[in-house]
Order: C-alpha cells, then structure tokens, then sequence
C-alpha cells in the first residue's frame, strides 16, 4: 500500500476512531446559523421583531418607531412617557392602567394619531410592558442595536 492511500485511510477513520475511544469528534464544526434572505428581514423589521419576538424589548423598537418622535426629551408642550406609571392620572384624567393607555394609543387625542389600524393586540401589550417597565431612554443613551456586532 502505498503512503498516500494509507493517510487518506487514517485522516478518514480519525473521527471514527475518536468517537469508538469516547472522545469528540474533533473534526465536527458548529452548525452555521443560516443567514436570513431579504424578505425574512423585510418581515422582521415591518412586525417590529428585530430586537425580540415578544415583550419589553419588542415593545421598545415600536416605541422607538411610533412614539419616540414626538415623546422625547426635546420636545416642548408634549408629555413625557418617562414615569407615565408613576402618574396617577393622564392628562384627559382618566386614572393611569393598562387598559386605558392602551385606548389613549389605539384612538388618539388632542394632537396625536391614533393607532388602533397600525397596532395590534399584541403591539399594544408589548408598548405597554414597555411603557410600564422600562421606558424611557434619554437621547445620550440610546438603546443597544441588537444586530451590532464588533469586529
């Protein structure tokens, strides 16, 4: 046999003979992640699902998209959203809960669009867990872009 046929014998048994004596296969490699094509990131981004699926996180990229344009720190004669739980009241007086900053968001008022045909169910509940638990960042300290990655 030749010294050719005989190393392309034993470089294809190793991972055999690696697995038989208990150890790793230490030719295995990780799986690749599969890269998303265009339309599974167009989906993405147009649910607002390319921070998290569901919840806070998710919450904050729609309020970052719907709300964060006229709620924000530079905004004169518009209420902050920041501590918005920590009030009692909203400005048209109704007590502060759930379900009626969620009817403030879906109908609108004085000076701001309504959203009940741009959000659904679960928008609403994800901005509002936001609104709730988290909200709001200042300008100086933006949220992390979750598709960042350093090199």
């Amino acid at each position: 046999m030749n010294s050719v046929k005989a190393t392309a014998i034993l470089v294809g048994a190793m991972p055999l003979l690696a697995a038989a004596a208990g150890g790793a296969n230490v030719f295995a490699q990780e799986p690749k992640a599969t890269a998303k094509d265009y339309n599974q990131r167009a989906l993405e981004i147009y649910e607002f699902r390319k921070a998290a699926a569901r919840g806070p996180e998710r919450g904050q990229e729609i309020f970052y998209y719907k709300c964060w344009f006229c709620h924000n720190e530079f905004v004169q004669g518009i209420p902050q959203l920041k501590g918005l739980y920590q009030n009692s009241k909203l400005l048209s007086g109704e007590s502060v809960n759930d379900d009626t900053v969620k009817e403030k968001i879906r109908n609108g008022g004085a000076g701001m669009a309504a959203y009940k045909y741009t959000l659904s169910d679960s928008d609403l509940n994800d901005l509002v867990s936001y609104l709730r638990e988290k909200c709001c960042w200042n300008s100086d300290t933006p949220p992390l872009n979750p598709r960042y990655r350093m090199r």
